[in-house]
């Protein structure tokens, strides 16, 4: 994402302050576009199941969640693991290669995905024939976009991939209202025929990109076994992000919906807004953060790598870590001001969206625990950087163990303790992603020569 990063802001740096808006919203497009148009969709479609079908809102809503749910948990590992070796074909002159490792990380992902969908809507509930298949369909397509998503940081136009999204949903708008689709099996139809779309379109711009394919040029084997940790630093993102959520749907205030399924209106509505002010800390991540922090460390490497003198690449490590530090500022002001203004805001926002108001309390505590979530995500991009990929796994497993302790905890204080579990695993998470990136930044150079040089230590680095 650094090169979309450059280009932003060198508008920033021509366009004076017009540059800096353009840039700012380009920025928070290209980083959140999806999900908002994502999240603004299925806002929609609860509103239209209330006024037009609202005998089938209930099972369309239970569906959607445990797709999102189930998609993200199975999508993160795998385009993790996809993503990491297809930068290495990338690296290695060797774009051709890059489609067929998406193609067989969507194939691992369907399986999975194929397998959660039986399980949640086979057996865990009981549908008629037509809904298990439609619901378990969401699942794979909602896994499948999950997938294709980090590859499309590659490609060079992402305008497409917008226009992609925006593409799917008005296909299910038209089913929806134009050849009128009703019913739960009719509703759950319209969806996947979107997402289906959404599918092709953004495969579609990717292939526009790598239009050329060929088998790696190295062993399917070889490359994914070196990077089995990076899938496990995207599960236990997942994990982090969502425990909270799933065990609220067992609390006092959660519903059955369908059979053992079961939400939390209250929570679920409210933690999904919330989580949206995630938006200016990622496009800031995007066009700043992460250019800033190339070009120092490309700086220190460039040092370390060449004939610099150990004076010089101390002041690069320094350049480095004052440009960390500039970053995180940067973005826990711009978060801290927007959140803020969400939580001033909460009741009539609430009011506007027709959400429970009970839900303000989990919408207040959200909006905190985003602030410390962007920078657990930031500590993790730098420690990315450094390879470290065992540093950031520990950040989230805190993140998990720490919001699924705290929504126990909390868990018969009612509606007003909902997002209490997420905001102070959010706090475990930043903190412990900044002791050890704070304690890798001060050893950089000593990794870059040994700690972490795989001709020292092999493939053990990965867990320094």
């Amino acid at each position: 994402m650094a090169g979309i990063g450059f280009q932003l802001e060198r508008m920033v740096r021509d366009g004076g302050v017009g540059g800096f808006v353009g840039a700012t919203l380009d920025g928070a497009v290209l980083s959140s576009g999806p999900w908002i148009t994502t999240i603004g969709a299925v806002l929609l479609l609860q509103i239209w199941l209330g006024h037009h079908v609202p005998a089938s809102s209930e099972v369309v809503l239970t569906v959607m969640i445990y797709a999102f749910s189930a998609s993200v948990v199975i999508a993160s590992p795998c385009a993790l693991v996809g993503v990491r070796i297809a930068a290495g074909r990338m690296f290695d002159n060797d774009r051709d290669a890059v489609p067929g490792i998406l193609i067989l990380t969507l194939c691992a992902a369907t399986g999975a995905a194929l397998v959660a969908g039986h399980v949640l809507f086979g057996v865990l509930s009981h549908h008629a024939p037509g809904t298990v298949l439609l619901a378990t369909a969401i699942v794979v397509l909602l896994t499948q976009i999950s997938v294709t998503g980090p590859f499309l940081t590659a490609v060079r136009r992402p305008w497409p991939v917008l226009l992609g999204y925006l593409g799917g949903i008005a296909a299910a708008a038209v089913a929806l209202t134009a050849v009128r689709m009703r019913g739960e099996t009719g509703v759950l139809a319209a969806v996947a025929i979107g997402m289906g779309v959404t599918l092709i379109l953004i495969l579609a711009a990717f292939a526009g990109e790598f239009p050329a394919s060929a088998p790696p040029r190295q062993a399917v084997r070889d490359m994914t076994v070196p990077t089995l940790h990076v899938a496990v630093v995207g599960l236990m993102n997942a994990l982090a992000l969502w425990i909270d959520k799933w065990l609220l749907w067992f609390a006092p205030d959660s519903i059955a919906t369908v059979d053992r399924l079961r939400v939390n209106p209250i929570y679920d509505q409210a933690s999904f807004a919330g989580l949206l002010t995630l938006i200016p800390g990622l496009s800031l991540m995007l066009f700043l953060s992460e250019t800033r922090l190339e070009r120092a460390f490309l700086r220190l490497v460039h040092c370390c790598t060449g004939t610099a003198k150990l004076s010089r690449i101390e002041d690069a490590q320094r350049e480095v870590v004052t440009t960390i530090v500039q970053n995180l500022r940067l973005l826990v002001v711009t978060q801290t001001v927007f959140c803020a203004i969400c939580w001033v805001l909460a009741p009539e926002l609430f009011a506007a969206l027709g959400f429970d108001a009970r839900g303000i309390f989990a919408f207040r505590f959200t909006v905190l625990g985003v602030i410390f979530h962007i920078v657990a995500i930031y500590a993790g991009v730098v420690l990315s950087y450094y390879d470290l990929f065992g540093r950031i796994g520990l950040a989230w497993a805190a993140f998990f163990v720490v919001s699924a302790a705290a929504t126990l905890i909390s868990w018969h204080s009612g509606f007003v303790g909902y997002g209490l579990g997420y905001l102070l695993g959010a706090a475990a998470g930043a903190t412990v992603a900044l002791v050890l990136m704070t304690t890798a930044s001060a050893d950089i150079v000593y990794l870059l020569f040994v700690g972490n040089n795989p001709s020292v230590v092999g493939e053990r680095r990965y867990l320094v």
